[in-house]
This record gives C-alpha cells, sequence and structure tokens, in this order.
C-alpha cells in the first residue's frame, strides 16, 4: 500500500498537469450577490416608504388647507353678521325714531351708529377685502341729510333706503359665505375619505407586494438548497455524473457551481486513483511474472542446455561421417528448435526482468523490440505482419522503462483487436520511431476498423470503451503516463481505413544529463 501511495502521490502532479482545465459555467456580468439583494429589498422597502410618507404629507397639506379655508369662511361669516347686526340696530333705530319730533337728532345718531358700520366693515374689509359692502352711497344720503337744517322725511327715507340695500348686500354676502363653507366641507370630507382610502390601499398592496417578493425568494432559495441537497447526496452515493444547471448569479449560484465542480473534480480524481492502480498492479504482476518466468526459464535453460551440449557433440561426432548426410540434416534441425527455444525462455527472461521506478536514460529501440518479440507469440499477431521501422540513430531518453513498454504494449493490443474483424486485406502494424527537432516519436499505424468522429472525441476518457470484453482503461493510461513523462499523444483515424497513434517524448536537456 505504500508503494500506490507513493506511486499514486508521484504521478498526481503531472496527471493533474496534464488533464484539460475543467468546464467551468461563466459567471454572469450582472452577478448580484445576496447581500446586495437585501440591500436593494430594504433600498425599496424605504423608498416606498418614503413614497408613502409624501404622498400622506401632501394628503394632509391639502386637509390643513382645506380646513384653514373652512375656517377663513366661518370668520368671515362672523364678521358679516357684526357688519349685518350693526346695520340692523341703525335700520331699527331709524325705524323706531321716524316719527321723533327732532329729525336733526335722528341724522345725529344715525351718523353715530354708521361710524360703529364702517369701522366693522373696514376689519372686514383690511382682513377680506372681497366680503366688504360698499359704503358710500349710505354716506352721500346721510352727508345730504346732516347738511340740512330741518331733513325731511324723504331725505330720513333716502338714508333707511340706502341702508336697507346694504343690509340685503350683507345678507347675500352671508349666503355665499354659508355656500362656501358647505362646498368647502364637503370638499374637506371627500379629501379625507381619499386620504384614507388611498393610504390604506397603499398600504396592503406594499404589504402584498413585500409579503410575494419574500415569499419567492425564499421559495426559490428553498428549492435551489434542495437541489443541491439531492446532488450533494448523489455525490456521497457515488454518481459523478450528476449536474445541476446553475440558475442564480449569487452566492448560491456560486455555491452550485461550487458542487457541479466537485463532482466533476471527484470523477477526475477517481479516474486518476484508478489509473494509478492500475500502474501499481501492472509494476506488481510484471514482478511476480518476472520471478515466475526466471524460475521457468532456469528450469528450463538447464536442460535445453544439456540438450545443446550432447547435441553438438553428436553433430561433432556426425559431421566426421559424410557419407550419414540424413542424420546430419535431422541433427541441424534439432539444433534449430533448440536454438529457439533458448531464445524464447531469453526474451522472456528480459520482457520480465524487473525494472526500476524511477527515470533514467534508456533505449526506446531496445523497448520496442522486446516487447514486440513478445507480443509476436499472441495469438492475435498470427497473421499480423508487423514491420518495426525503427531509427538506428535514436537518441536514449530519459523514462521508466516499465511504464513505457506497457504504453507500447497497450498501443500494440489495440491495433491488434483493430484488426480482428478485417477479412479483405492484409493485416499490417508498423512501429517506427523518429528523431524530431528536440523529442523522439514513436508511432504505432494498423489497416484496421479505425473510428468515427465520435469515438475519437472520446478515446482518452477513463473507462470509455467499445470493446466488448475492454476496461476502457489501456489508452486513458497511456496518456496518464505520456504526460506524466511530459510528452503527448495524438491519434489520427478513419472509419474503415485504420489508426495511427503518435507518442512524443521530450530529449533530455544538458541539465538532465549532467545529473
Amino acid at each position: 500500500m505504500a508503494r500506490l501511495n507513493a506511486e499514486i502521490t508521484g504521478q498526481h502532479a503531472a496527471y493533474e498537469a496534464s488533464l484539460p482545465s475543467p468546464v467551468t459555467t461563466p459567471q454572469s456580468s450582472s452577478e448580484v450577490p445576496l447581500r446586495v439583494k437585501g440591500f436593494l429589498a430594504f433600498s425599496a422597502v424605504v423608498i416606498y416608504a418614503v413614497l408613502l410618507t409624501t404622498f400622506t404629507f401632501n394628503k394632509k397639506s391639502e386637509l390643513a388647507n382645506e380646513f384653514e379655508r373652512l375656517q377663513n369662511f366661518y370668520k368671515i361669516e362672523e364678521q358679516l353678521r357684526q357688519v349685518d347686526a350693526t346695520a340692523f340696530h341703525i335700520v331699527m333705530g331709524v325705524f323706531m325714531n321716524s316719527y321723533a319730533s327732532d329729525p336733526k337728532a335722528i341724522v345725529q345718531r344715525f351718523l353715530t351708529n354708521f361710524d360703529l358700520l364702517k369701522k366693522k366693515n373696514a376689519e372686514l374689509a383690511a382682513t377680506y377685502p372681497l366680503a366688504s359692502v360698499n359704503l358710500s352711497r349710505i354716506e352721500q344720503a346721510a352727508a345730504q341729510a346732516a347738511a340740512s337744517a330741518h331733513p325731511s322725511p324723504a331725505e330720513l327715507a333716502a338714508m333707511n333706503s340706502e341702508l336697507l340695500k346694504v343690509k340685503i348686500e350683507i345678507t347675500q354676502h352671508i349666503d355665499e359665505s354659508r355656500q362656501e363653507q358647505n362646498t368647502s366641507a364637503e370638499r374637506f370630507n371627500t379629501q379625507w375619505d381619499s386620504a384614507a382610502l388611498a393610504s390604506m390601499m397603499f398600504g396592503i398592496i406594499g404589504l402584498l407586494l413585500l409579503g410575494a417578493i419574500i415569499g419567492l425568494f425564499f421559495t426559490r432559495l428553498t428549492q435551489d438548497l434542495h437541489t443541491l441537497k439531492a446532488l450533494a447526496w448523489d455525490i456521497i452515493k457515488g454518481k459523478r455524473d450528476v449536474t445541476t444547471p446553475v440558475t442564480r448569479n449569487d452566492e448560491v449560484g456560486e455555491l452550485m457551481q461550487a458542487v457541479n465542480q466537485m463532482a466533476s473534480a471527484l470523477d477526475e480524481r477517481e479516474k486518476e486513483l484508478v489509473i494509478a492502480r492500475q500502474k501499481f498492479f501492472h509494476q506488481e504482476k510484471m514482478a511476480a511474472v518476472g520471478a515466475l518466468a526466471a524460475g521457468v526459464a532456469h528450469e528450463i535453460g538447464n536442460p535445453i542446455a544439456a540438450m545443446s551440449g550432447v547435441l553438438q557433440e553428436m553433430v561433432d561426432t556426425q559431421s566426421s561421417n559424410p557419407n550419414n548426410a540424413p542424420m546430419n540434416s535431422k541433427l541441424s534441425m534439432l539444433q534449430s528448435h533448440i536454438h529457439r527455444l533458448s531464445a524464447i525462455t531469453r526474451e522472456i527472461s528480459e520482457f520480465a526482468a524487473p525494472q526500476p521506478i524511477e527515470r533514467q536514460l534508456l533505449d526506446l529501440n531496445s523497448l520496442v523490440r522486446t516487447t514486440a518479440g513478445l507480443m509476436s507469440y499472441d495469438k492475435r499477431m498470427h497473421k499480423v505482419n508487423l514491420q518495426l521501422k525503427l531509427d538506428n540513430q535514436l537518441p536514449a531518453l530519459f523514462g521508466v522503462a516499465d511504464q513505457l513498454t506497457q504504453v507500447i504494449m497497450n498501443l500494440l493490443i489495440n491495433a491488434a483487436d483493430s484488426l480482428e474483424a478485417i477479412t479483405d486485406r492484409a493485416l499490417e502494424i508498423t512501429i517506427r520511431t523518429e528523431v524530431l527537432s528536440n523529442s523522439v516519436r514513436l508511432s504505432v499505424t494498423d489497416n484496421g476498423c479505425g473510428m468515427n468522429q465520435e469515438t475519437l472525441n472520446r478515446v482518452f476518457e477513463a473507462f470509455f470503451t467499445t470493446k466488448r470484453r475492454g476496461t476502457g482503461l489501456g489508452l486513458a493510461l497511456c496518456y496518464s503516463i505520456i504526460t506524466g513523462h511530459k510528452g503527448t499523444i495524438e491519434i489520427d483515424s478513419k472509419l474503415g481505413e485504420g489508426t495511427c497513434l503518435f507518442v512524443t517524448l521530450p530529449l533530455p536537456t544538458d541539465e538532465e544529463l549532467m545529473s
């Protein structure tokens, strides 16, 4: 387990750097945090309260103006009644003294009371000019009567007549003032009812709107939180392909986006862990196979060596007898098969020999030859023309031999699988190595069934496979190993024509060579 943890830790950084950047939902430029939404809601409430207060004060001002106007009408009426009472007192004084023996005293008393009427009228005119009455004709009639040494009844009648006209005018002013009072009172009552009704309606509408906004906000927030809760439970249960659409532009939307990214990150990390385990299990398997192969090669090699020695002695003995040619031919055939057995055991031993897990300078051509030699014994390769076109001037590169061997084997297995259904042409696999400017390229080309564009788009995804017996980890493991070596792996395929995989590995730098 310690070796597995070390392997995962060692490959984590390189694999993570090689992965494409996770797809994130772009944030809206009109993002509004919850704090800002709360501030906007509070501002809306304040603005509504200010408007309602302004409306209330406006209505209050209208009512105050109307009430003041109503009070003015009452004051006007009061002063008009004082003027009317004064005029009525004068009229009654003239009427009561119309048969007196001294007309001059009647005129004098009239003038005295008339001065009081003018004073009252002057007070009315000073306060309410439009409500005052014209007393000039009364004054003229009184002056004419006063100028006579003995006022005649006609002059007294003229004074009384003008005074009655003024009283009638005052009565009309009082009636008009009373009508204005009634109108103003009705208007005041109407405005009061209107203000009360409007205030009540504004209050009800405000409460309804505020309740609707708060209810809608918390209903949507609750639904989104329930969605996040369900998504979190799905992730806990092991589902990784579940996401929720980001429908908000606030902190809850950011939380949705973070949960989606967490699910994607967990999916990537689990795939990475599976790949790292595959590498570890491959190393353990190769170590076990190596130990077994070493034992088998040792046990088989000793009898083969004995048979080879005895056979060589027989060949040497028979070579002195040229007349026994058939026996010599049989001995040569037997010797060639013994050499072939020796070569097979040697190849198995070389392939299964334990390899260091640290990076070191290695010969890529040698790895290709060893792996291709071993794969040639696979039954899928029996009808395949496996060609090696290796650059003999290929420089050494830094890498982990066991991992690169695993890549070459996986690529050959995939190529062999793609040739299984081909019956209309000769089966070919070509492995080529060549030197580029600052790197080495390995290519594996087959003329198998090829892949469509949809498969090409997902070919390096972990657990994606089109094989009935495949695990979907082969090319994903190759991608992880090659990117861990700071290289690249590319694929070019045409459906029905074949596939070519290009593996590019960087050449060691001067600093790496010096170290």
